[in-house]
């Protein structure tokens, strides 16, 4: 699949707790463009919570679509934010190729997608791949892995940023708006 994934703007960390999804809700919240999508992929299997409608389950993924804007669920916080649609796909690295397929049919192809993923970078080439870099060092291989192919590095400790999410926008592909010095 590593192909380009157009309108598609990608973020990944150095860990847990380091500011993906409130970046992400940054930038969704900042965007002059106010119709977008966001997912959320984990490959950690649990029950679903109120609000998660689910489209498909069966035993090797499942992807939901958010409907609850209260909890204090990632996918919920991306609604409340002001996405349009959110969605959370639960899938092993085995089948994320086909679960990202099934879900990408669900996208409205008009808009564009912000997607919180560890491993997706290892099938799609997004227009925009931002890796969320926390205070610690980074120490797994394949947070290493990620940083590199990153687009940019974001420094966190969680809740501020070394890059403003609101200079992270979409217009006819993601862009990063450059400080203008004087």
């Amino acid at each position: 699949m590593n192909s380009r994934f157009k309108d598609l703007l990608l973020v990944s960390g150095s860990g847990r707790n380091v500011g993906k999804t409130t970046f992400i809700c940054n930038v969704i919240a900042n965007s002059r463009l106010k119709k977008m999508a966001a997912i959320k992929i984990t490959p950690h299997f649990h029950e679903a919570s109120k609000g998660l409608i689910p489209i498909v389950e069966n035993s090797n993924f499942r992807i939901y679509e958010e409907t609850d804007h209260t909890s204090d669920n990632d996918t919920s916080r991306y609604l409340r934010a002001g996405a349009k649609k959110s969605y959370f796909i639960q899938t092993t690295d085995a089948f994320l190729k086909e679960s990202l397929q099934l879900a990408s049919v669900l996208l409205d192809p008009d808009l564009p997608f912000l997607v919180e993923s560890a491993e997706l970078r290892h099938l799609v080439v997004p227009e925009l791949f931002l890796f969320i870099q926390g205070s610690d060092s980074i120490d797994k291989p394949s947070a290493i892995e990620m940083r590199q192919l990153a687009d940019a590095t974001v420094f966190s400790d969680g809740e501020e940023f070394s890059l403003n999410p609101g200079r992270v926008y979409f217009h006819k592909f993601w862009k990063i708006d450059e400080p203008i010095y004087a």
